[in-house]
């Protein structure tokens, strides 16, 4: 698949484009263009597709999506607006991104412009590979023009699945329809539904040809979390129960296999977003483009430029009783701020309090080894540790052994980029979300053993080396016990779940920790109900103290702040089609 992306993106650079003019005077093409009609085969309709699968993504260079406004890893939508993180920097930088971490979003945003555009260029790639497709007929063996359709019908579905879980009033576009002429009148859920039902009817490939490519397990695991948004918990339990019994995945030894860029394509993964670098594309298109911020700054990484702080409300999350199981209801309790305020020459010691281990494979801190670029020393890693908070994401980082092999190895400003793929579906999100069906359907038992399952694998996933420095100067040397935790952690087993409001909890706090900064929360937050109370709770504690500063004010508004508006640039385009909602 990485190889196919790559071609494709060599036919963009040419210039070619589709065309279906037929006047005779026009018959003989011009050079660099291609008619539908040349590509009315199987090889030319995998082209096309192909075209569609590098948008997966949400990253385009030079077009729609240039700034990972659509971005698969859904970080400015699911992290930034969510109790999980702040974006970074101070009150200039990113300055669109701002207002969607202080819920201040209106119609001319252009991240919320971004969003729509990027999707629904995706959507047309898709629409142009079906289209050509029919157009091939009986050139196109049957069975592979069943698996090209299914996995454009695939791409079609998750391209609106990104958008209607962020923006409520959206179009749906087929492959038949005038896109300018569909409004946005109607719920798009059926369809999307049916677009990935059609690829599990019609014998979609459960091992694709290619790795990257969409499967059958991929169009189940897609069509359970569709119904989940709609609380259709019966409709979501025989997709997620054939998943996990009769599915080839199994968990990873390791929580943070997952992240490994070492371990991609693993075998718990269903489906994952392809990336790679120094593949002669330039400056790194094929990457995970839109984390190109996010990574640490500083002298011992160097890398660029921090903009992803984990909030204090998600590090304070991973706490735990004597038991090491989470503080449900009272984790904001004695708020911990680690070195908050502090240079990185001044003293300090990291927390003694315990803390599920998995906190230190999602959150850089400091005086806690960074995978293995060496301790993190504080505030000298981030721009500015006032405004963003003392953490870092640890998720989207590479080991310092693979620098400049699995990152980009040409000269940039963003020398963090990097080939380590996004895992989009696996299986462990299969088990929690059968567990949030099994809560609602009052079977607490199972939903206990399911929380469980994934509790045990990460209960030995102890991240090593006790840092004795208490401060980090450029001159001071790092003193590191590797035979010791680098903290003190502690994860246990449920032995109960006494009712359902408590097996509720336990549920949903398992999701928050297992795919913390992942691009999930805020949207969770939302289809659970609990968004208002939630992040209500969350700005009052994170902002107590004038904590923050440059995010003090921000307030969110119910029933507003859970989506965003349709953008005002496209309903411009489309007068008396395209209807802005109405809570804007």
């Amino acid at each position: 698949m990485k190889r196919l992306k790559i071609t494709i993106s060599l036919l963009v650079i040419l210039g070619i484009t589709l065309s279906s003019c037929k006047e005779e005077f026009l018959e003989e093409f011009p050079i660099g263009q291609v008619t539908e009609e040349t590509l009315a085969d199987e090889q030319g309709v995998n082209l096309l597709l192909i075209g569609a699968y590098s948008l997966i993504d949400g990253f385009s260079a030079g077009g729609p999506g240039g700034s990972g406004e659509a971005s698969a890893t859904n970080w400015v939508w699911g992290d930034v607006p969510s109790d999980d993180m702040h974006r970074g920097d101070q009150t200039g930088g990113w300055s669109a991104i701002n207002l969607i971490e202080r819920f201040e979003v209106d119609a001319t945003n252009p991240w919320v412009e971004g969003l729509w555009a990027a999707n629904y260029d995706g959507v047309a790639r898709a629409n142009d590979a079906i289209r050509v497709l029919r157009r091939a007929g009986d050139v196109v063996p049957e069975a592979s023009a069943r698996q090209l359709e299914a996995e454009a019908r695939w791409l079609r579905a998750w391209f609106h699945f990104q958008l209607r879980t962020k923006v409520e009033k959206i179009s749906y576009i087929t492959e038949d329809v005038d896109a300018a002429e569909v409004p946005n009148d109607r719920e798009v859920w059926d369809d999307i539904e049916a677009d990935l039902q059609w690829g599990i009817d019609n014998n979609m490939a459960e091992t694709p040809a290619d790795v990257g490519r969409a499967s059958r397990w991929a169009a189940k695991a897609l069509k359970a979390r569709v119904h989940l948004f709609q609380n259709e918990f019966a409709q979501a339990k025989p997709l997620l129960d054939d998943i996990i019994n009769n599915g080839p995945f199994v968990l990873m030894d390791h929580f943070y296999d997952n992240h490994d860029e070492e371990k991609q394509n693993n075998a718990e993964s269903i489906f994952e977003v392809q990336y790679t670098v120094n593949d002669g594309t330039g400056d790194g298109e094929n990457s995970g483009s839109d984390h190109r911020t996010l990574f640490p700054r500083g002298s011992d990484v160097g890398l660029c430029c921090a903009y992803s702080a984990p909030s204090f409300d998600l590090f304070n999350a991973f706490k735990v009783d004597a038991n090491g199981l989470p503080l449900l209801d009272t984790f904001r309790d004695d708020l911990l701020l680690e070195d908050y305020g502090r240079l990185d020459t001044e003293a300090f010691t990291p927390t003694d309090v315990d803390l599920d281990p998995r906190v230190d494979w999602t959150i850089g801190r400091r005086g806690i080894p960074f995978l293995d670029w060496g301790p993190m020393s504080g505030g000298d890693w981030m721009l500015d540790q006032a405004g963003m908070g003392p953490f870092m994401n640890k998720k989207i980082m590479f080991y310092k052994r693979n620098f400049q092999t699995i990152s980009i190895n040409t000269p940039t400003w963003s020398a963090g980029l990097n080939g380590n793929n996004w895992r989009l579906l696996r299986l462990s999100h299969i088990i929690l979300w059968r567990a949030e069906v099994a809560v609602e359907e009052n079977d607490l038992g199972t939903a206990m053993t399911l929380v469980n399952r994934i509790r045990e694998r990460a209960q030995d996933d102890i991240v090593m080396g006790r840092v004795a420095n208490t401060t980090f100067a450029a001159d001071d040397d790092i003193v590191i016990d590797e035979d010791q935790p680098a903290a003190n952690y502690n994860l246990g087993l449920y032995t109960t779940f006494p009712d359902q409001d408590y097996a509720r909890k336990a549920v949903r706090h398992e999701t928050r920790l297992e795919f913390a900064l992942e691009g999930m929360r805020f949207q969770d937050l939302v289809r659970w109900g609990i968004d208002g109370e939630t992040i209500g709770g969350y700005l009052q504690s994170e902002l107590s103290d004038g904590k923050l500063p440059w995010i003090q004010g921000a307030s969110y508004v119910s029933g507003k702040n859970d989506h965003f508006p349709v953008p005002q640039s496209q309903i411009d385009l489309q007068p008396g089609i395209l209807t802005q909602d109405p809570q804007y």
